[in-house]
Formats: structure tokens, sequence, C-alpha cells
């Protein structure tokens, strides 16, 4: 593909998507748009992290960047792609590099698999190969501390307020079949029903019709909990989820906004689902696992773990071993370790507010087991994994 026939393709791709593209050369020069940035580029940033065949994906609460390399007449070219909105998040303009943007004027808002998706399609077209999911790598950082209502930084703050809903879909049926596409982890059938779902809301709804859509999505949403914990997940996480979910309706303003925050939602819990491969277990398993999900913050003993289930220790510890190839001791610090990386990524705590706060000894104790689980400190996790803003 020559430049011509490039920049054609990113002005056409712009026009049907709104969602922003900059194409720079080696040394991180705009090649198209024409655009006139200081010496102090951000985006170089995002080029020295990008080598290979693979996407680095950023999301920074409000909004979404994306960055690959490939070829073109021999030379090695960046594409950037964004700013993208998130759907969910109240803004509806943004300053990036000294332009303002307005919402479905200059950019757009999508979820972040609609966002992965279109990453996928632009390295195919451009980079003239396939891009595998493993190809993706995700980072994640709040924007200037500012904790916005977005699904993934708000369920860390959500785990442990509960809400409950009594309510099912029109149609018990269509329930019925939308939730087993969700457990065999079926997303090709899950997007036939959505789009069914879409025909059946193609009219121009009132703001009134609009609060209906929205209550039905808390009723999809309370309905797919409640499956979900069935299905083996922990009682905290699969609330945390159901709560930042049903926050983010206040953000939905537009029927079409809506559905695609439905197709969202089901993405989200599919994930969560299947990362907890627990449905085959015992009761006896699932309640220690949503035990010990549920106190996190305190100290877990096996004596506890023997009152609430009123199983002798013994027979607690070889039935867990038995069915999750692991100790109950091994699976509370996995699981304390687990909440430690999203402390480290999503808050300012320290680390011995952390350590406290999880119910270590002591900080030693808590790098110490940080680093038996994961093999690096928590100093080395976030500095790998903590994504640096745009300046």
């Amino acid at each position: 593909m020559n430049k011509t026939t490039l920049t054609t393709a990113m002005d056409l791709l712009y026009r049907k998507y709104l969602i922003p593209m900059i194409l720079l050369d080696q040394e991180g020069t705009p090649l198209y748009p024409p655009l006139t940035l200081t010496a102090k580029n951000p985006l170089k940033h995002y080029l020295k992290e990008t080598n290979g065949p693979v996407a680095n994906l950023y999301h920074f609460g409000k909004y979404m960047l994306g960055c690959f390399a490939f070829q073109l007449a021999g030379k090695t070219c960046y594409m950037v792609i964004g700013s993208c909105g998130v759907i969910g998040t109240p803004d509806t303009s943004y300053l990036f590099l000294e332009h303002e943007y307005h919402y479905n004027v200059h950019y757009s808002k999508e979820d972040k698999y609609s966002f992965e998706e279109y990453i996928q399609l632009l390295y195919t077209l451009f980079a003239e190969q396939p891009l595998a999911k493993e190809q993706i790598h995700w980072h994640y950082q709040t924007e200037s501390h500012d904790r916005s209502m977005q699904t993934d930084l708000s369920l860390e703050t959500n785990l442990y307020e509960r809400r409950v809903h009594e309510a099912t879909f029109d149609s018990y049926h269509f329930e019925l079949r939308y939730l087993d596409y969700i457990k065999r982890n079926e997303p090709e059938k899950v997007v036939w029903v959505f789009n069914k779902m879409k025909e059946t809301y193609s009219v121009s709804l009132s703001p009134h019709e609009l609060e209906g859509l929205k209550l039905k999505f808390s009723a999809f949403v309370a309905v797919v909990t409640r499956m979900s914990i069935d299905e083996g997940v922990p009682v905290n996480q699969a609330f945390g989820l159901s709560d930042s979910l049903i926050q983010g309706l206040v953000y939905i303003h537009s029927a079409e906004e809506c559905l695609r925050y439905i197709k969202e939602a089901t993405y989200r819990f599919m994930e969560l689902l299947h990362s907890y491969p627990l449905a085959q277990k015992s009761l006896l398993v699932k309640t220690i696992v949503n035990y010990v999900d549920s106190h996190l913050y305190e100290k877990v003993t096996i004596d506890d773990l023997a009152a609430i289930t009123q199983k002798h220790k013994t027979h607690l510890c070889n039935q867990f071993k038995k069915e999750m190839n692991k100790t109950i001791h091994s699976y509370i610090q996995e699981r304390k370790i687990s909440e430690a990386k999203h402390l480290l990524l999503f808050t300012d705590f320290s680390y011995e507010k952390i350590s406290t706060q999880l119910a270590f000894a002591n900080q030693s104790h808590f790098i110490r087991n940080f680093k038996a689980v994961t093999g690096q400190t928590p100093k080395e996790f976030k500095e790998k994994h903590y994504a640096h803003a745009l300046s």
C-alpha cells in the first residue's frame, strides 16, 4: 500500500467511525494529517513502547489510545489511533495535542472490545497481516488522578457495595437463550441476539422510553449477576461489576448508546465468568471461594472457614486441595495479591497501607508474599504495568 492509498483509507475510515488516526514516521514526526508538534512530542512515548507485530492499547478512564508499527514503502511507520472516548463516561469533549475534540463531531465513544476489534481491523489493513489477540497489550491508568465512573476503574471501588434487583426480561425464553450463550462463551451467538435487540429498539425513543430501556439493562445485569455467582464467580466480583455497570447508566443519553452499553456489559460478564471456571466445583469449594473473596480485607483462617461451612478442618483442606489443586492458604494469598495488584494500579496507596488493608502481618510480609506469587516486587509490578499519561 502506498502513502496516497493509505491516507485515503484513513480519511474514509474516520468519516465512518469518527475515531481519529495519526500516521507518524520512525522519528515520531506526523506524516498525516499535517500536525505541528512541539519538541516534547507526547506521542513519542508510545512509539518507544511499540516494537514488532504488536499493538499497545492505553485506557485512561475517559478515553482510549492505540498504537502499532508497520512497513510503508519499505520504512517503519507508526499509526496512533485515538483518542477514542469510553462509552458510559460523562465527558463530551477533550483536549488532545492542543486541539479540542467534541463528541459525535470529532470523535466517537466505544467500549473496550469494540475499540480492540477496530485496532485489529486497522492492523490487518495497514500491516497486511492479521493481529492475534495475544499480540494486543492493554495498559491502564487514571487520567490526572481523576477517578471517573468508567467500568474497569469503578469496579475496584464498588466490590463491597451490594445492590439486588428483583426483575427479569420481557421474554423468558429470550433470557434463557442469551444466558446460555454467555455460559458457553459463544460471542458470535451473543452478537446475533444483540442484533435482534437492535431491531427491536430501532425506532426513535422518547426520554421516558429511554429510561425504560435503562431499567431493562438493570434487570439484565441483575439476572446475569446471579447466574455468574451460580456458575462460580465470587460474590464480590459479580456484584462489583454489576454496580459499576449500573452506575455508568447515568452517562447514557440515547437508545443507541444504551444498546452498545448492553453489548459491553455482556462481554464484561462473559470475560468475568470464564476467568473463574468453578462451575463444576462442589458447593463446599464455592462457599470457601466466596467467603475468601468477601473477606480479602480481613484475616481469613481455616477455623473461620470450618465454622461457616460446618466441616472439619481436615476434610475442608483435603477437599479443597483435591478440587483446586492448591491449598486453601495458597488460594487466600493469591487472591489477596490479586487485589493488591488492583490497589497498586488504581489507587495511590503506599505499600504499608496496602499491607494493612489486606491484613498482612506487616509491609515486609506483604512484599515477600507478592514476590512469591508474581515473581516480582510491588514496585517492579507497578513500573511494568502502570502506563504514563500524556504529558
